[in-house]
């Protein structure tokens, strides 16, 4: 073997040692990709790795990921709207197959914590009582009438909002909606003894994972900030704002937070963001 053709394997070598270094199991970000998948595989519908629903320590640690999941929600998102945009399907059937599509993403998931918060909340009941409801799995009539005009309002602001801006808010409004609940999870206790969501809670290293979980969609929302589309900002502080009051008023009125709470704040996050700019822009 010449010298040369030894330097070019030992090169070659070399440059697979790295990969492999780069992406083993040991490696820092091929786990952070992988609790990713486990994330982004629980919050929404695509099954990116199979995961385990009923073993608790899965979710060990995956509330910082759940910006990120709310980016590639919103990127899908954004290019449906690009793909009907080019279509030139009419705005009524854009803001219909973008709301169904958002709803089906994240299988329900938050649509249905929604659902149980608002029965537990108008019930108007001891704080006990409410956390007994919001646990029955059966929808009342106050849950589906605040699911009707939740799925209502983000059909109609969809729908006035069509067009290149609202692509831009589509990817950043499902990830800053998620880093509102991600402060539910990481500042206020949980409320119950027992529950899902409590593992949410319980490895939530607050404040430093709501610092971490800002960064991705913070970048995102800078991009778009700078290429032209300044309503990105003001879809960032609707969405905090409402998310952020929101989750304090759960938390007074069952003295914290349950899994329904959080997936109620992501909805009325986004749908309050949505309004606000329907109105305001």
């Amino acid at each position: 073997m010449s010298l040369e053709t030894a330097l070019s394997f030992r090169s070659v070598l070399n440059t697979q040692r790295k990969f492999t270094k780069a992406y083993n199991w040991s490696s820092p970000v091929y786990k952070h990709l992988q609790r990713l998948k486990v994330a982004v595989s629980y919050v929404t519908c695509l099954p990116l790795t199979k995961i385990d629903f009923d073993e608790p320590m899965l979710l060990h640690g995956l509330s910082k990921y759940l910006p990120c999941a709310g980016l590639i929600i919103g990127t899908l998102l954004f290019a449906l709207n690009s793909v009907l945009s080019v279509s030139r399907a009419e705005p009524i059937v854009v803001g219909f197959l973008l709301t169904v599509t958002w709803l089906i993403l994240t299988n329900g998931l938050h649509f249905d914590g929604l659902m149980d918060a608002a029965d537990g909340i108008f019930s108007h009941q001891s704080k006990e009582r409410m956390l007994e409801i919001m646990a029955d799995s059966r929808v009342g009539n106050f849950g589906a009438i605040t699911g009707f005009i939740v799925l209502l309002g983000k059909f109609v602001t969809i729908y006035s909002l069509t067009g290149a801006s609202l692509g831009a808010c589509l990817i950043v409004i499902p990830a800053w909606s998620r880093w509102c609940e991600l402060y539910a999870i990481g500042k206020f206790p949980y409320a119950k003894e027992y529950g899902k969501g409590k593992i949410w809670h319980d490895t939530t290293a607050y404040p430093k994972d709501l610092a971490k979980g800002a960064l991705p969609p913070l970048a995102v929302t800078l991009a778009f900030g700078l290429v032209g589309y300044p309503i990105v900002w003001t879809a960032m502080i609707f969405c905090i704002a409402s998310g952020v009051i929101f989750s304090h008023i759960m938390n007074k009125k069952l003295g914290g937070q349950t899994g329904d709470t959080y997936g109620a704040t992501v909805e009325i996050s986004e749908l309050v963001c949505l309004l606000g700019l329907s109105v305001f822009t």
